[in-house]
């Protein structure tokens, strides 16, 4: 696990520059770092060792130096290649999996992406050729940025790398801006800065005499299909899948454990730890003490004594809320909507303190319909045929704070079922934005909600008509690659943990989308077939346990701990000299919030992360 960054249409003059960007990775590669340049080209990276402690050391070279890698992640199958490359001839001097890229890529070229399992971001640059080579995993789990004008490319784990480059300048992209309204992220390949822009998950990039070329290596659909199998039988291969990512991703010579909720999920990834570990596993929960649905504490308690795992807990009675979001938002580097960061950045700071490596249950909701969204999302077709249907949005604002009655409402009316979908999932609502945006920092041709058509309308393979299996691959490619990966990684990385995601191997993404919605949702079941694959392993009480997320307390927080603290960034002079928002509109969505007659914790808690990114990455005001 890495931070990695490079250059190619480098000048020398700046190599001390291209040193210290590496280093604004350090968090992400604690243990050591590694650089070269040559032939116009910078390679750096920053290292977090986990595979081949004393031999895994980056940048790696071929046997004839004319090919070097520097990867973030890991490829989980490499010591399966690693013999068929030796047969081809191949000459290895580590033990890593990184060397097992640059001699794949060696032997297959860009196919050779095609034959790794594992989350990676790598960079290969062939001498030879003069050639950089990009490329990203196919969920996503890592990112990767770059930069590209004036013949010169610059790219990265991390935007602030890349910010830290001379000659890059960031300034506010307003398509970001809309986007990150809406939905609370960026959408990629766009960032929020202009310029700069992030790989696709699944996708690779070819920089070659100051031409790119971008290509798609990897799609849900393309794999091979299945002869149409029984539940049963579906049940059956997902829990040998699992049960095999879940061994791969135990290979380390480091200490791991795992993140413990106590729901469905954690809870299958520890049972299947049990099987293969030869020792005690190590877990890992947290909760909030204001108690209620934000402390998960008591069930993450009972899986542990039920499965016998070296249980850990981290109990939040007084987060210094100011100081860690302004941490958080560095090191997110765009202003990111999703509070569960905030949960997640301190369970990994707690678990780093036992461990390197934990395993998180990271998108088995996506994959097999664990999100009361896809449920409620069946009701539509009835509910617009109820008298009167077109009219019940009206009533949204009088329903003060009951916030998902107000978001069905204005919901379920709506007929094209991609655009009904993205209003399941918005923050700022269309008319919200276009209360809160001033003219002038409005892009008005611009639609946050533009891919969400375009995702559900592109699945291919077996299922390609089932509406469920749309709306899931939907949030494969938005949901939980541009907020869920992202939340994640950075937080994680920041406290130099290496995630590892079992349910998110390809080849269970594959079958996934193989099997029939049917199965997924029966009735009021969320993750039907799912849980029947795990009936056996995972206690009976965990299975019928309601879906509970990662709760944090924005609601009691922006009318406590961050009330006064939000109006004082939110309406200070500096904020409204920027002149983006409508004060008017910020200050009421303030008072109402605070005096309890509605709910928007979740839109302040966008501006006010947006306002901190503002004054920590446009203003340079120290963290």
């Amino acid at each position: 696990m890495c931070g990695i960054y490079g250059q190619i249409g480098f000048d020398p003059s700046q190599t001390d520059a291209a040193e210290a960007a590496v280093d604004t990775l350090r968090h992400r590669g604690p243990d050591s770092r590694g650089t070269w340049q040559g032939d116009g080209a910078f390679l750096g990276m920053r290292r977090l060792s986990i595979i081949d402690l004393a031999g895994g050391s980056q940048p790696i070279w071929n046997e004839d130096s004319t090919c070097c890698v520097v990867c973030n992640g890991e490829i989980y199958n490499f010591l399966d290649l690693r013999p068929l490359l030796e047969e081809k001839g191949h000459v290895f001097r580590t033990g890593s999996d990184s060397e097992v890229i640059l001699h794949a890529y060696e032997e297959w070229g860009v196919e050779c992406l095609k034959r790794f399992n594992g989350m990676f971001a790598l960079a290969i640059w062939d001498r030879r050729e003069k050639r950089l080579f990009l490329a990203r995993d196919r969920i996503g789990e890592k990112p990767l940025y770059y930069f590209n004008e004036g013949g010169r490319l610059v790219f990265a784990s991390e935007i602030k790398a890349i910010l830290a480059t001379p000659g890059v300048t960031g300034r506010l992209r307003l398509r970001g801006l809309a986007n990150f309204l809406g939905f609370g992220h960026s959408i990629a390949p766009e960032t929020i800065y202009e310029g700069i822009s992030k790989l696709l998950p699944g996708h690779y990039l070819v920089a070659s005499e100051g031409a790119l070329k971008i290509g798609e290596y990897w799609d849900v659909g393309s794999e091979p299909r299945l002869e149409p199998l029984r539940e049963d039988e579906y049940a059956a291969r997902i829990l040998e899948l699992l049960d095999d990512s879940v061994r791969r991703r135990m290979i380390a010579d480091v200490p791991l454990g795992a993140f413990l909720s106590g729901g469905v999920d954690s809870t299958a990834i520890v049972a299947l730890m049990k099987r293969h570990a030869t020792g005690p596993v190590k877990t890992f929960s947290l909760g909030f003490t204001i108690g209620g649905a934000y402390n998960e504490l008591s069930d993450a308690r009972r899986v542990a004594l039920h499965l016998g795992t070296e249980h850990h807990e981290l109990r939040v009675e007084h987060a210094d809320l100011v100081a860690t979001l302004r941490k958080l938002v560095y090191h997110y580097d765009e202003p990111f909507g999703d509070a569960a960061s905030f949960p997640v950045y301190l369970l990994s700071r707690f678990a780093g303190e036992h461990v390197r490596v934990a395993l998180s249950g990271e998108g088995g909701d996506e994959l097999f319909g664990g999100y009361r969204r896809y449920a409620a999302d069946r009701a539509a077709a009835l509910f617009q045929r109820l008298p009167g249907a077109r009219l019940l949005p009206a009533l949204e604002s009088r329903l003060g704070r009951f916030r998902r009655l107000r978001r069905t409402l204005r919901t379920l009316p709506i007929r094209d079922p991609a655009r009904r979908y993205a209003s399941w999932l918005e923050v700022f609502t269309p008319e919200l934005r276009a209360e809160l945006i001033r003219p002038g920092y409005r892009d008005e041709a611009h639609d946050p909600a533009a891919g969400y058509p375009y995702y559900y309308h592109r699945l291919n393979g077996s299922t390609a008509n089932d509406h469920l299996n749309r709306l899931l691959y939907v949030d494969v490619k938005t949901w939980l690659a541009d907020a869920y990966m992202e939340k994640a990684d950075k937080a994680m990385m920041a406290c130099g943990l290496e995630g590892r995601l079992p349910l998110l191997d390809h080849r269970l993404v594959e079958l996934a989308f193989q099997i029939p919605g049917r199965y997924k949702i029966r009735g009021r079941s969320l993750k039907h077939v799912f849980k029947q694959a795990l009936r056996g392993l995972v206690p009976e009480e965990v299975l019928r346990r309601p879906k509970h997320g990662f709760a944090v307390p924005l609601d009691p927080w922006f009318r406590g701990g961050l009330k006064n603290f939000a109006f004082e960034v939110l309406l200070d002079a500096r904020t409204r000299r920027r002149g983006y928002f409508n004060a008017n509109v910020v200050e009421r969505l303030w008072r109402e919030h605070a005096e309890g007659r509605q709910a928007w914790d979740d839109q302040l808690w966008l501006l006010l992360n947006f306002e901190l990114w503002h004054r920590i990455y446009l203003d340079g005001e120290a963290v």
